[in-house]
């Protein structure tokens, strides 16, 4: 079936993003580094923070299981647009040309409010987008069944027409299962090939 709407993840997609990049400029070493995303911005807060956690409210919980981390990730909260070393600049430039074309392009993406916000300022290419749905903001992640509804239902989607990039495979899973189009993203060069640009 024909693809007539594109809808982006935005990190691993359109933007490298990994904490390392800024923890590898605030930590002396990998053993510390490791600590860190052990002990104090967990895999678990990263969910937390998609799902609406405010930056102070995680700090406060730091600061009562990790105080020694404290420090840091007050660095890591200040610096956190660091996390990003680049945009991934085929896949955003293959994302302005799909819009240039005319056809609609969405994004939805697990994020941080005060996170995105951030990003936007730095990144405005983030705001070419026809319409987003941040987690953050819905209180909700993917690749919970709810946020898929939410983009459908806000934008008017149809699925078996739209396109949804992203680059975990347990996402695009779920998209398929609301029948979208799916592409589990590695490099931009294989999403043209899938596209046939």
């Amino acid at each position: 079936m024909k693809i007539d709407t594109y809808l982006f993840d935005i990190g691993g997609v359109l933007v490298d993003w990994n904490p390392d990049h800024l923890l590898r400029s605030l930590l002396p070493d990998n053993d510390a580094i490791r600590a860190f995303r052990a002990e104090a911005v967990t895999q678990d807060r990263i969910l937390k923070m998609d799902r609406g956690q405010t930056w102070d409210d995680q700090l406060a919980e730091i600061a009562a299981s990790a105080p020694h981390h404290l420090g840091t990730t007050r660095a890591y909260r200040d610096r956190w647009v660091e996390t990003i070393a680049a945009p991934i600049q085929e896949t955003v430039d293959l994302m302005l040309a799909l819009k240039g074309e005319g056809h609609p392009i969405f994004a939805l993406s697990n994020y941080g409010a005060e996170n995105f916000e951030r990003s936007v300022a730095v990144y405005p290419f983030l705001d070419a987008f026809d319409g987003r749905v941040v987690s953050a903001y819905e209180g909700v992640i993917k690749p919970d069944p709810a946020i898929y509804d939410i983009v459908i239902e806000r934008f008017s989607l149809t699925p078996e027409t739209t396109l949804f990039i992203d680059d975990r495979p347990e996402n695009t899973d779920a998209a398929a299962e609301k029948g979208f189009q799916v592409h589990t993203f590695t490099t931009p060069e294989s999403l043209k090939r899938f596209l046939g640009r």
